[in-house]
């Protein structure tokens, strides 16, 4: 059994009210030392765990005060001053999270199986951020202590060695499995939504009562049978970004890396997996919008303007399937404001890694004057499945909490190396 204990006084919270303690604990029991009767080749080891915690997290700088900024330009040489929109709280309080986690590990078959495995639940309170709040008050935001935010989930790692010869040859593979669920259980008083950022009518918003990282939009206007609703042949968005097109929060993730060994030689590869979550693409809606993408040939095999598209759906004068043939041009261009079609499914799988490492004949090595020399090429980022069209699902656009809307993001490089390792 560990504990930990730790005190954090912070410049940035108020005088007198800038301490925070958190405190933890953990404990392990190998019980395949205690109970050594339940020891054996098909049980080889076993161990669990527990641990509780809280963490602390002070502000960010200048949250105390409103404060003012200045600007380049001056009025008959007098510098100008403008005031922030957000209201500061004198009386801010640290954030805190609190966390409780039970995991095992075990050994089976002599070692051939390993697995590890842990559930979790934490939560969040305190949080520091900016609500919004009446423009009346001469503010657009107020910092404030408040909402909270859960996050449950479930972790494991199997090793197993399928393949292990007595002339040297050994195949080890290992797969990693991750799933989280963030619920958005408060926000503050009277709030119930918090924008987390926007662009081209996409929104990021935590909601109380949904997964964190809600994606809203506008989206095509439908019939209660799911069709389109149309006008003059053109598809029709919603009135306002308010429709839930998906989360960014996946559903889970993994990798599944394998190590294949022969004599001098070695073979390893790694893929990383994502299931479920989602995102919201601009490059495609401007793709679409400005006819540089291949499905705008769709209409237009013939001519710019023929054969042009009859949209399948209802039109709204007649009540009757359309009939009514737009171009190709008219029909991408019209498809924004509505979103929907441009929100994907952001599963994927990528060979993130392949190696190939060979150990020198130790008659070359002694050349060196060394006790090893290795020499390997590897590949990273070689390939990618995914179904979501002309971008790489993963990309770094944003950072921090606004995530989940890809705007012209470069891709992941497909890389390769060539390494040398000397060991005197």
């Amino acid at each position: 059994m560990e504990g930990t204990a730790r005190n954090d006084w912070s410049s940035t919270l108020p005088k007198g009210k800038n301490s925070y303690f958190y405190p933890s604990v953990n404990t392990s029991v190998v019980l395949t030392d205690a109970l050594p009767s339940i020891k054996g080749r098909a049980l080889s080891y076993a161990k669990i765990r527990a641990a509780t915690a809280q963490v602390g997290n002070d502000a960010d700088p200048y949250q105390l005060r409103t404060t003012y900024t200045g600007l380049p330009n001056q009025v008959g040489g007098l510098p100008q001053f403008t005031v922030s929109d957000v209201l500061a709280e004198p009386n801010l309080r640290p954030e805190s999270t609190h966390s409780d986690e039970f995991g095992a590990e075990l050994g089976l078959l002599d070692g051939r199986v390993t697995v590890d495995g842990s559930i979790y639940s934490k939560y969040t309170k305190n949080q520091i951020y900016n609500a919004p709040i009446s423009t009346s008050s001469g503010y657009n935001f107020k910092t404030l202590n408040a909402g909270k935010i859960t996050n449950k989930g479930f972790e494991a790692l199997v090793g197993v060695t399928p393949l292990q010869l007595d002339n040297g040859f050994t195949w080890n593979s290992t797969f990693n499995y991750g799933r989280n669920k963030s619920m958005v259980t408060e926000l503050a008083p009277g709030i119930t939504t918090l924008l987390l950022g926007s662009q081209w009518n996409g929104r990021i918003e935590a909601r109380v009562g949904q997964p964190y990282g809600a994606i809203y939009g506008k989206a095509f206007q439908r019939d209660t049978a799911g069709n389109l609703l149309l006008k003059n042949g053109f598809t029709q968005a919603s009135a306002s970004p308010t429709v839930l097109l998906g989360n960014i929060q996946p559903k889970w993730t993994g990798g599944w890396g394998n190590t294949i060994t022969f004599k001098n030689m070695t073979l390893y590869g790694l893929f990383d997996i994502r299931r479920g979550g989602n995102i919201y693409s601009i490059t495609n809606m401007f793709g679409d919008n400005t006819g540089v993408l291949a499905r705008t040939l769709q209409g237009r095999e013939v001519d710019w303007d023929k054969p042009g598209i009859v949209v399948k759906g209802i039109d709204v004068a007649t009540g009757l399937p359309n009939t009514i043939n737009v171009t190709a041009e008219d029909y991408f261009q019209n498809i924004y404001p509505a979103i929907d079609p441009y929100v994907y499914d952001a599963s994927y799988v990528k060979l993130r890694e392949l190696r190939f490492g060979v150990d020198l004949p130790r008659s070359l090595v002694s050349r060196f004057n060394a006790s090893a020399v290795n020499l390997s090429l590897t590949g990273r980022n070689l390939k990618t499945w995914t179904k979501v069209p002309n971008i790489d699902p993963e990309f770094s656009y944003t950072t921090g909490n606004y995530q989940g809307i890809e705007f012209a993001a470069l891709p992941n490089a497909r890389v390769w190396g060539l390494s040398l390792r000397i060991t005197p």
